[in-house]
């Protein structure tokens, strides 16, 4: 395997689609909140950042969610919200082969702004997606990807040139951030727009 390219690959909606709607759905069906309160509150607001930067445990999340949301203190309903808040994910086409092909061309590390319930999820029910060199998450490091100073770590870690390091993200906030790395970058769309840019 080649040792002087590094692809770091963003997790949510590269590798595995996200439907956050799916959460709010399901939370606002036994609770006290409005489908809009609860995205305001979990999907964009900074519940959502403190979790995915590690400032919070998990058992205290999901407490925090249950008093939002209103649902019954039992641990029947935690096992529950834990389920509604991890079940968001499904493969994106041609995700699985891509690992695998990547992976013939050099060094693949993932790179997501995420929590440690959405990576235990992850890894029980898609591990091809966490079967790679490395994984990078923003819950263990305390930060996020556009947070100051993360894309030089990486460069710095990975022992590279910064241009032998290709990012993949379907964010721009993000793909901004690895430009003042001077990291390559490709704005993910889709896996087939992704190998042209390969």
């Amino acid at each position: 395997m080649p040792s002087d390219r590094l692809y770091l690959i963003d997790l949510g909606n590269v590798l595995l689609k996200l439907d956050f709607e799916r959460f709010v759905a399901r939370a606002a069906e036994r609770g006290g909140r409005t489908r809009d309160e609860i995205r305001a509150q979990y999907i964009h607001g900074e519940s959502k950042s403190r979790f995915e930067r590690g400032q919070c445990t998990a058992d205290v999340f999901i407490e925090e969610l249950r008093t939002f949301t209103g649902w019954p203190k039992n641990a029947s309903t935690t096992d529950k919200l834990r389920d509604v808040w991890c079940d968001i994910f499904d493969e994106m086409e041609g995700a699985r082969q891509a690992v695998e092909q990547l992976k013939q061309l050099g060094r693949v590390w993932i790179l997501s702004d995420t929590d440690p319930l959405h990576i235990q999820w992850v890894s029980r029910n898609f591990p091809w997606a966490l079967n790679v060199n490395r994984v990078l998450t923003s819950y263990e490091h305390g930060k996020l990807k556009s947070d100051p100073g993360v894309f030089e770590a990486i460069v710095q870690e990975a022992a590279l040139p910064a241009e032998n390091i290709l990012f993949f993200d379907d964010l721009q906030k993000n793909i901004d951030a690895a430009h003042k790395a001077s990291i390559s970058t490709h704005l993910f769309t889709s896996w087939e727009n992704a190998w042209l840019e390969i």
